[in-house]
């Protein structure tokens, strides 16, 4: 072998001693597998078990600290009393009252559905304006009369707009004429002596009758829905 095939071999080499060590460096820098980073975190978490059972058991105790009310309703000397203990004693008492009326709720919410027939905010905000104007000439302010019945504004609304739709419902059902205001404000005439010709004073019993009539009709009324809104009653209280 002359010398500059001895050269041009021991060029060779070179390039593949420099391209191994090529090969060599791109394995080292290869992402690491899922598999081989999940073995090394289990290894972790065993190593470190203590460590991680404690802040599973810090967190857990400052989530049910924060959402304590969502379990506790009170507590007296550190004990609790639980919600669930509330809702037996409630349901006890009031399960029934409250279930019927949960169902009467949603029967009325049907049967106006069905026939399309909605009340706006313009009315619900008239009939609360009309309710509070007779609320404040009997002496109470509006938040009295809410925290004297337990109510929020909202649910106050809500009930407003429910009564709305009854009477939306039945309001060709209940029909009042001038005969029965004339003889209502005859019989009663030392309530409502000057009432005969006044036709502002006329239309506070025509309404008054009306109501009357409605409370009345309601019982069958809603009698009506349960027999055809398909009620199935799974509890008995």
């Amino acid at each position: 072998m002359d010398k500059k095939e001895k050269t041009h071999n021991h060029e060779e080499e070179k390039v593949l001693e420099k391209s191994g060590n090529t090969e060599l460096k791109l394995k080292s820098l290869e992402p690491v597998k899922f598999k081989e980073a999940a073995n090394f975190i289990g290894k972790e978490i065993k190593r470190n078990r203590a460590l991680v059972i404690a802040l599973v058991v810090l967190g857990l105790g400052a989530l049910l600290y924060n959402y304590r009310t969502l379990f506790i309703a009170a507590t007296i000397q550190g004990k609790p009393i639980f919600r669930w203990e509330v809702v037996k004693v409630l349901e006890s008492q009031l399960g029934d009252q409250a279930l019927n009326n949960l169902v009467e709720k949603k029967l009325i919410e049907n049967e106006a559905a069905a026939k399309n027939i909605v009340v706006s905010e313009d009315e619900i905000n008239i009939k609360i304006q009309t309710i509070e104007d007779g609320i404040v000439q009997g002496g109470q302010t509006m938040e009295e009369f809410l925290a004297q019945n337990g109510m929020t504004e909202a649910d106050f609304r809500s009930q407003v707009r429910h009564i709305a739709l009854i009477e939306k419902l039945m309001q060709d059902k209940v029909t009042v004429t001038e005969e029965e205001v004339t003889a209502y404000i005859t019989e009663n005439k030392e309530s409502f002596p000057d009432l005969t010709d006044d036709e502002q004073g006329r239309s506070l019993v025509r309404e008054s009758l009306r109501q009357n009539k409605m409370s009345q009709e309601y019982s069958n009324y809603i009698a009506e829905l349960k027999t055809t809104g398909n009620v199935n009653i799974l509890i008995k209280y």
